[in-house]
């Protein structure tokens, strides 16, 4: 029944999303822009089955894994978890935050990997990423994609 709800709301976001105009997201760090236009183009598109057979949406092509594991963001008391998602995959900013939350929070894992290889090689294999092979391909798209801006720091540090 999930599957079939997922699906259906992905075929009407898609749908929706395929009849409008979007401006791609231009304002946040070089490194994030090049996983988003990767992942989508960097347009909030609708939704689709990874090779994983996991379905991710939006910008980042976020999938509801990674909506539970970053505490899901936006996500109000009257919405369902299915809703909350789909609201936030379908927001650059709610998305993004998601992704730097989950860097953040598996990052130990990737010692000796710049900021962004960390940041895109966790978002593309999960807490494991950067122990993964399978995620290095997306890391070199991200890394061509942005060249030497993606040197910039990503992580906020507060002392």
């Amino acid at each position: 029944m999930l599957i079939v709800t997922v699906t259906v709301i992905s075929l009407l976001v898609s749908v929706t999303h395929q009849l409008l105009m979007f401006d791609k997201v231009e304002d946040d760090h070089p490194c994030l822009l090049a996983m988003c236009d990767q992942d989508s183009g960097c347009v909030p598109l609708g939704c689709s089955v990874d090779q994983f057979d996991r379905i991710g949406c939006g910008y980042f092509r976020l999938n509801i894994y990674q909506f539970q594991q970053c505490y899901q963001p936006g996500k109000k008391d009257e919405d369902t978890e299915n809703e909350a998602w789909m609201n936030c995959a379908q927001d650059y900013q709610c998305s993004a935050s998601c992704i730097r939350t989950l860097a953040t929070k598996f990052r130990v894992k990737c010692y000796g990997k710049s900021e962004c290889e960390t940041i895109a090689r966790i978002h593309d294999g999960g807490a494991n990423g950067c122990r993964d092979r399978g995620t290095i391909g997306y890391w070199k798209r991200v890394r061509d994609s942005c060249g030497p801006e993606c040197n910039k720091p990503i992580f906020t540090r507060h002392f």
